[in-house]
């Protein structure tokens, strides 16, 4: 494939076709020797039909059917105008044709990335490719507690990096395109039922899901020194409760953090009502863990777990 044009040089129209404003070619995807032109808004791109058709049956099928006389051309290839986005179809077209442009997980990428070539790949049907970008996208969105609790040492660098948008909206809403319901739970939605199931979920996790989490400092624990352990225990319930942000500006604290490993050192209790208080409260965060699903309006994690293994395989 010869790629040598520069990426702003117009492109040679037959007269059949007037654009306005003249489009400009996707640098690294105008191939000379390729014979299909697609746009994407104001991007042009030259790629093989046949490579296309191999990958996506959507395109397969679109490029059999026969053209009419007075079909659209450009360059004297077929043309095809895509409703999607320059950036969705300038990555997707990049992972199709450039495999260490989006390689399979833990191979770093970027959630723009991620997301355009989830939600191009399920749109058109490229499996192996919804799959690779499912598995990056699972990866940052577990279905167990003990797996999400190990996220801070494990969360893969798109996950990590700065994110202009909010990054669980993003995912929550190419996931629920892409019928990838597991990592819904923490973001946000499409549908106006939707969103007022992630209102009302977040709702109770601020709290009732937050006062049930920090339930295990109120005791009653059979101790030798009640007074000073309820003391140091609602004391620190106080602390957990001031970490409850409502500023809608700001981002809460959800319940499954509102205690962290390094609070047990600020406790004063003793012997007796430490692992008790570590039971409960280890109790407390796998029940909510448990309800999450229902608290979102989603199936059971069971359910889920079925779902991820399928859209996975």
């Amino acid at each position: 494939m010869d790629s040598n044009l520069s990426p702003s040089e117009d492109p040679v129209t037959d007269g059949q076709l007037e654009m306005t404003p003249r489009p400009t070619r996707a640098e690294g995807l105008w191939f000379d020797d390729c014979g299909l032109i697609i746009q994407a808004e104001t991007t042009i791109f030259r790629v093989s039909s046949a490579m296309l058709g191999i990958q996506s049956p959507v395109f397969r099928d679109m490029l059999s059917l026969p053209a009419p006389k007075d079909a659209d051309t450009l360059d004297g290839c077929p043309f095809v105008f895509l409703p999607d986005t320059a950036a969705d179809v300038a990555y997707f077209l990049r992972a199709l044709f450039y495999y260490n442009f989006f390689e399979p997980f833990p191979a770093s990428t970027t959630l723009p990335i991620l997301s355009s070539v989830l939600r191009m790949s399920h749109k058109y049907e490229v499996d192996a490719l919804r799959k690779r970008a499912l598995t990056h996208l699972s990866h940052a969105y577990p279905i167990k507690l003990d797996e999400w609790d190990r996220l801070p040492r494990s969360l893969p660098s798109w996950f990590r990096e700065p994110a202009k948008e909010d990054r669980d909206m993003v995912v929550a809403k190419v996931a629920r395109q892409s019928s990838f319901e597991t990592t819904i739970i923490t973001g946000g939605y499409l549908s106006n039922a939707d969103i007022i199931n992630c209102l009302k979920g977040l709702r109770y996790l601020e709290t009732t899901g937050a006062a049930d989490v920090l339930d295990f400092l109120w005791g009653p624990y059979d101790c030798a020194d009640s007074v000073d352990c309820n003391t140091s225990r609602h004391h620190m319930h106080r602390e957990g409760e001031k970490r409850k942000n409502y500023d809608p500006e700001k981002i809460s604290v959800m319940p499954l953090e509102l205690w962290q490993g390094v609070d047990w050192g600020y406790l004063d209790v003793c012997d007796d009502c430490l692992p008790a208080m570590t039971a409960a409260h280890e109790a407390a965060r796998q029940k909510l863990w448990d309800g999450l699903p229902k608290i979102f309006g989603l199936p059971d994690w069971s359910k889920l777990e079925e779902m991820k293994a399928e859209a996975l395989k």
